[in-house]
């Protein structure tokens, strides 16, 4: 296959192909924190002899073996990285695509990427490459692909993680520096109310994996909202930026985003002043409920004005070993375990509660309330949080923790 990159009349180098000629747009990537681009994707705009623009697979499907293939992907990747190195935009990153098939066998064909970064100006830690996991069927080719471009010093990002055939004891095991979420997560979230209050989980369980978390494929503000409300560290899209030459995409959008911070923010406000106002008035009762506990009052009757409240399903006991004491005191609006998919766990006394977080909380800190993160309820089969709180100064035999389930599915 011929090939060749040239400058073009604009000061852009163009990669000429047999039958195509291919030219780089940059798409911005901002950070949320600093709300700025921080780096730029490479991404190929092609076009046929007849100057019509044609999508860039119908350049890499043109390849008759992989041969013919490597060389495209590396011309292509050349080609953004020339001329990201001629706009000289230190200290930003440049994200860069490798096809899968070339991330599994380019080695065979000689080295490229470390000769590249040699020539250019472009130090290992301003390229991101991408590769996307799931089309990788190998573990094994896909850790040695990795490990070639960290030897360079580059970053690796796993791109369009949440769909196909991702995995996540993959991303357990690579410690990706950057996972990109695939657009149709943003995209599902905006419809669904699920979706919506579980990614929020899913970022903090990447974050905690050791990864920044980017969301691509931002187009409304509905998105840009979810993706905040969500905690993720960086931001993609055609509502902050469509891709363009690197002289064009200096700026971005930066009414669509403040616009967005603004919006979440007073949601948020609106949110927690809401919740904070609820929550007190629960976590009120529920301290005059152990008050009355102390003095021996039966918990169904000590729990009666707590349990009158809309936000409130039910309470338990449990003892020192984090096992139930008695059933479990339903409230007047708790989703009962009786007439959900759950009830084979329906009866609670006896059943050992020991491992959960807001026991295990309790005891640490007696003397304290708590409240542990949301969870699905066996006992309703509901979202919910737990109050709970254990008797300070008391021997550990017989130690009471007093627990409030909180229906929590319309937060």
């Amino acid at each position: 296959m011929n090939t060749r990159i040239q400058l073009d009349l604009d000061g852009q180098h163009v990669a000429i192909f047999d039958k195509y000629s291919v030219r780089s747009a940059f798409q911005p990537i901002i950070s949320v924190a600093h709300q700025r681009i921080v780096g730029y994707e490479g991404l190929a705009r092609v076009q046929d002899k007849a100057g019509q623009a044609i999508a860039p697979f119908q350049l890499f499907d043109s390849a008759q073996d992989i041969e013919s293939l490597v060389t495209i992907d590396r011309v292509c990747r050349e080609l953004h990285l020339q001329n990201f190195a001629r706009a000289n935009l230190r200290p930003r990153w440049i994200f860069i695509n490798v096809h899968p098939l070339v991330a599994m066998h380019g080695h065979q064909f000689g080295p490229f990427f470390a000769q590249i970064l040699e020539r250019l100006p472009i130090e290992g830690w301003q390229v991101v490459v991408e590769i996307v996991e799931a089309e990788l069927s190998c573990d094994a080719e896909l850790t040695d692909a990795i490990a070639l471009y960290r030897s360079l010093g580059c970053l690796v990002a796993l791109d369009d993680f949440g769909v196909g055939g991702s995995q996540f004891t993959r991303l357990w095991r690579i410690e990706a520096d950057i996972v990109k979420l695939d657009r149709s997560l943003i995209v599902e979230a905006e419809h669904s109310h699920r979706a919506q209050r579980t990614l929020p989980s899913l970022v903090a369980m990447i974050h905690e994996a050791g990864s920044l978390v980017l969301q691509e494929g931002i187009e409304t503000p509905q998105q840009l909202a979810i993706a905040l409300n969500s905690g993720v560290d960086l931001l993609q899209g055609f509502g902050l930026g469509r891709p363009a030459l690197l002289n064009q995409v200096e700026s971005f959008d930066r009414e669509f985003l403040s616009q967005g911070l603004t919006m979440t923010s007073l949601e948020v406000d609106l949110a927690d002043h809401n919740l904070h106002r609820q929550m007190q008035s629960v976590t009120e009762r529920f301290e005059d409920m152990l008050v009355a506990i102390e003095r021996n009052v039966p918990l169904a009757i000590a729990a009666q004005a707590l349990l009158s409240m809309h936000l409130v399903a039910r309470v338990f006991v449990l003892d020192g070993d984090g096992c139930q004491q008695a059933e479990t005191v339903h409230g007047a609006f708790a989703p009962s375990s009786l007439q959900n998919r759950f009830r084979p766990l329906a009866h609670a006394e006896g059943a050992s509660w020991a491992k959960r977080p807001y026991f295990r909380r309790a005891m640490i800190e007696p003397g304290m309330v708590q409240i542990s993160r949301p969870y699905l309820s066996v006992a309703g089969g509901n979202l919910c949080r737990t109050l709970s709180y254990c008797r300070a100064h008391a021997p550990h035999h017989g130690i009471k923790v007093v627990c409030c389930d909180i229906n929590w599915s319309d937060f």
